[in-house]
């Protein structure tokens, strides 16, 4: 076992810990071990992209950007879902599903817009379908289809692109 795999599986044990809210060891030995077998199963969860020095800095660059505008989401949608829970009645039928094209996103591009799909309030992703390449989202106002697939889009092309491609 490499040191880096021992200080991976150490710190998914640890965060075990926190989650049970116990410091017993057995409790570190019990998340331990399922942090190896997580480790295990899905190998590529841990490994950050291979970038050349150059790439790595222009992307840790963008990454403010991306997160002030990942924060002004979340409060826009946070505003949004009030007016929906508190406004007329006739927004509460609004909710529905959408299906939002993968594009060009990689792998990682991907769970990480599924993860913003997912963290504003109002939309939550349910499933990633590779074949047809797109992420099925379901939304709390779904009225207009069209403008959730350019807001996902353009988040994606204005701030998470340059960090997550």
């Amino acid at each position: 076992m490499s040191a880096r795999t021992f200080v991976h599986a150490l710190a998914l044990a640890l965060l075990y810990m926190l989650m049970v809210g116990s410091l017993h060891p057995v409790d570190l030995v019990l998340g331990f071990v399922l942090a190896l077998g997580v480790m295990r199963l899905f190998p590529m969860a841990g490994l950050p992209p291979v970038l050349p020095a150059r790439e790595h800095w222009r992307r840790t660059l963008h990454l403010p950007r991306f997160g002030w505008a990942l924060a002004v989401l979340v409060t826009r949608s946070c505003f949004h879902v009030l007016r929906i829970v508190f406004g007329p009645l006739e927004r509460a039928d609004r909710a529905g599903v959408v299906e939002v094209p993968m594009g060009e996103r990689t792998a990682r591009g991907v769970q990480v817009s599924s993860w913003v799909i997912s963290l504003a309030p109002g939309t939550v992703l349910l499933e990633l379908d590779w074949e047809k390449r797109v992420m099925r989202m379901h939304a709390l106002d779904a009225s207009d289809p069209a403008q959730l697939i350019q807001q996902q889009d353009n988040f994606y092309q204005r701030y998470q692109r340059a960090v997550f491609p």
